[in-house]
């Protein structure tokens, strides 16, 4: 899928101005599809236009997905204990204030783990549908004063960019590299 970005002048609280269609099929829109990218402690949103049926398909899981992220939260907490339990006796030699914060933090580590991994197989078995969805619009970097967006409806990226004329920045033009100079 090809698609297509944008810089917008856009400090964070500030809007990006949508037209009422929907982002991922152009259809009359209702509802909003949430648009965020996360960077350290900052994290920049956007709501664009979504219409009922692209909000359905969003909402909608494949049973694999859905069979994950339920067995992630029981599969980490019985690996955190798993992970735990053996490590403090194995630390039987060492003070209780010592062993205690090492099991409990080795336990985590693996619960956090095997969460992480159970999530990522989720995102993996997600519904193509679902996917076609989220990828139609995106937040693909931000900066304190520039955000990108892309958006494989190139229809849209044009309408957006027509709505908030003062805000698109410029991409700076690819300069020619002069000629050679032949003449010796």
């Amino acid at each position: 899928m090809m698609e297509e970005r944008m810089t917008l002048r856009v400090r964070p609280g500030e809007t990006v101005r949508f037209p009422a269609e929907c982002v991922a099929c152009g259809q009359p829109a209702r509802e909003r599809l949430s648009l965020h990218k996360r960077r350290g402690q900052v994290t920049r949103r956007v709501d664009a236009p979504l219409c009922a049926d692209c909000a359905r398909q969003l909402a909608r899981r494949s049973g694999q997905e859905e069979r994950l992220l339920r067995l992630s939260w029981p599969a980490a907490a019985l690996t955190a204990v798993a992970l735990a339990l053996p490590a403090a006796l194995a630390l039987s030699g060492v003070g209780w204030w010592l062993r205690l914060p090492i099991a409990v933090g080795l336990g985590l580590a693996g619960g956090a783990f095997i969460r992480w991994a159970l999530v990522r197989r989720a995102a993996a078995a997600e519904l193509p549908e679902r996917r076609a969805v989220r990828q139609a619009a995106q937040i693909v970097d931000f900066t304190w004063r520039d955000m990108t967006l892309a958006f494989t409806n190139h229809a849209m990226a044009d309408r957006v960019r027509a709505l908030n004329p003062g805000l698109v920045v410029d991409e700076p033009a690819v300069e020619a590299a002069p000629p050679a100079d032949t003449t010796n």
